[in-house]
C-alpha cells in the first residue's frame, strides 16, 4: 500500500509497548513496512531522547520527547524546545511544600549546556536545585496515592493554569510544563514542517496524550486507555497488547482510504 501523506505519531508506554522497551515484532514489521511505502513515523513520549535507542527501528520524522517540550531529529539535534524558568518552577514547588504533603518526590528535567539532566529530590530539597538557573523542560510531582495527585492537579490548574500545563502520564505522577508546550502543540509544529502530509494520526492511552489526539486528523485511543482519553479520541482501537500500531497501519489507514475520508 502507498502511505504517502500519512504521518503516525504514537505514545510509547501503554500504547506502542505494553511494558518498558518491549515492542512486539508485529509492530516493528508494520512500522518498517509503513516507512518503506512512503509513511512518516515518529514518537510522542514523556521519555527523554536517549530512551529511544533501545528500539529496533528508528523514526523517520522529528521525535517529540519530554512530554512535548522538546523535539529533535534522529541524531538528537534539537529542532524545537519550550522551557520554564527556574523562578516560575520554584513558585509552584513552594506552594506544594506548604499545601500538599502527599507529594513525596519532585523529578526535574532540565537543560545543562545542551545536555538533559534529570534528578529526583524531596520537594524542599528540590528548591535548592532550581536555584541553579538552568531552564527546565518539565517537572513531575510524584505522589503516594492517586487521590493526592488528583487534588494536586485541580489546585495547580486553578492557581497556575494560566502559565503551565498539568497532566498525568501515570496515576500518581503529575507533570508540569510550559503552557505553550505539550504533545498537541508538537502536532501543530509537525503539520507546519510537513505540509505535504494530508493525514496525521496519533495514538495514546493517558492524560498527557489528550492534546495530541484532539490536534490530529485522526486520534486513536487504545482499548486500555483511560476513559478521558477514549472520549477525546476519534476512534478506540485495539489494546496495546494486540499490536495497536500495526492495527493502525494495516486496518485503520486502509479503511480511511477505502471510505474516501483522506
Amino acid at each position: 500500500m502507498n502511505y504517502n501523506g500519512f504521518l503516525i505519531l504514537t505514545d510509547i508506554d501503554g500504547t506502542l509497548t505494553p511494558r518498558a522497551g518491549e515492542v512486539a515484532p508485529e509492530n516493528t514489521d508494520a512500522i518498517e513496512y509503513f516507512k518503506e511505502n512512503g509513511g512518516l513515523f515518529t514518537f510522542a513520549t514523556g521519555r527523554i531522547p536517549d530512551y529511544l535507542s533501545r528500539f529496533p527501528f528508528r523514526a523517520n520524522a522529528p521525535i517529540v520527547t519530554t512530554n512535548g517540550t522538546l523535539m529533535c531529529d534522529e541524531n538528537g539535534k534539537i529542532l524545537w524546545e519550550k522551557t520554564m524558568t527556574t523562578e516560575a518552577c520554584s513558585e509552584v514547588v513552594r506552594h506544594i511544600v506548604v499545601h500538599h504533603p502527599g507529594v513525596k518526590t519532585v523529578q526535574r528535567c532540565s537543560s545543562h549546556d545542551g545536555e538533559l539532566h534529570i534528578e529526583f529530590l524531596p520537594p524542599k530539597e528540590s528548591l535548592l536545585s532550581f536555584e541553579d538557573g538552568h531552564p527546565t523542560y518539565k517537572t513531575v510531582f510524584i505522589c503516594e496515592e492517586e487521590d493526592s495527585a488528583l487534588r494536586l492537579m485541580a489546585d495547580l490548574i486553578e492557581r497556575f493554569g494560566d502559565r503551565f500545563a498539568f497532566d498525568r502520564s501515570w496515576p500518581v505522577g503529575l507533570e508540569m510544563h510550559h503552557k505553550d508546550s505539550g504533545k498537541g502543540a508538537c502536532v501543530e509544529i509537525l503539520r507546519q514542517m510537513f505540509p505535504q502530509m494530508h493525514t496525521i494520526i496519533t495514538a495514546g492511552d493517558y492524560e498527557n496524550d489528550i492534546t495530541m489526539l484532539r490536534a490530529a486528523d485522526v486520534g486513536c485511543a487504545v482499548a486500555n486507555a483511560i476513559p478521558a482519553v477514549k472520549e477525546a479520541a476519534d476512534r478506540v482501537i485495539v489494546h496495546c497488547d494486540e499490536h495497536a500500531i500495526a492495527h493502525i497501519i494495516h486496518k485503520v489507514i486502509p479503511e480511511l482510504v477505502e471510505n474516501g475520508t483522506v
